[in-house]
């Protein structure tokens, strides 16, 4: 991706979209925010539910999803979406990159956007959208989107990503494909190595009790099918 940098503000633009227009270095700052905000009210599609729900947006001819990075768990509520500075988005950035280079399944970013605003910086980030998916949390009565969900996150426990908020919301099934996505990689990072089983556990009791919380239970059948899914070894299935 190539940056504009700007005292108050970060622009980082996927390759592709680069020559298509001059016009990226007014994007830098305010005015990427505002054509972010217009394209958003155009559309006029939100995509999910609640603080964290994300908006369809057109960049030039490309479809995208718009989310803005928010802290989770006990900073939540103290800051939000604000951030001391634009580092935790040029770090999902990189892991994307490395995610994809490795063939793991997650959008192609299109464009990233940090703006600060006083003490704070806000950060925008915009994906290629996937057409034809929904959550594995909304698809988790069906054992083929909770299998793949299984097999993907034994491919990312392999590839040793650490993410705290690796749960069924933030996993999108193409069930036309049979792939399963993995968004929203805010605050995750790779530990240079396969996770461990007590991480791995620890990791899929998460991913099951996200579910519980959520559905007021899990459906009979998921944990089995997910669990038929995590038992798939590179190489030995079809895989996200």
């Amino acid at each position: 991706m190539r940056v504009w940098k700007r005292p108050a503000a970060r622009l980082w633009v996927d390759g592709t979209l680069v020559g298509r227009t001059a016009e990226w270095a007014f994007w830098c700052g305010p005015v990427g925010l505002l054509r972010l905000e217009e394209s958003a009210a155009a559309e006029d599609r939100v995509l999910g539910e609640g603080r964290g729900a994300a908006r369809s947006v057109r960049v030039l001819d490309e479809m995208g999803v718009w989310r803005q990075n928010r802290h989770g768990g006990a900073l939540a509520g103290l800051l939000d979406d604000r951030y001391a500075g634009p580092g935790r988005l040029q770090d999902e950035l990189a892991l994307s990159e490395i995610l994809r280079a490795q063939g793991l399944p997650t959008p192609r970013p299109l464009l990233a956007l940090a703006l600060r605003q006083g003490l704070w910086w806000r950060q925008h980030l915009v994906t290629a959208e996937i057409p034809d998916t929904e959550t594995v949390y909304a698809a988790r009565e069906d054992a083929a989107a909770v299998e793949a969900a299984g097999r993907l996150l034994t491919r990312l426990y392999d590839a040793g990503l650490w993410a705290t908020d690796l749960h069924p919301g933030n996993l999108l099934w193409q069930a036309d494909s049979g792939t399963c996505w993995v968004i929203d990689l805010a605050g995750a990072s790779l530990r240079g190595r396969p996770l461990d089983s007590a991480e791995r556990d620890t990791r899929t009791a998460r991913f099951l009790r996200f579910v519980e919380k959520h559905a007021g239970g899990v459906p009979q059948g998921f944990e089995a099918a997910l669990r038929r899914g995590l038992a798939v070894t590179a190489g030995e299935g079809p895989q996200g």
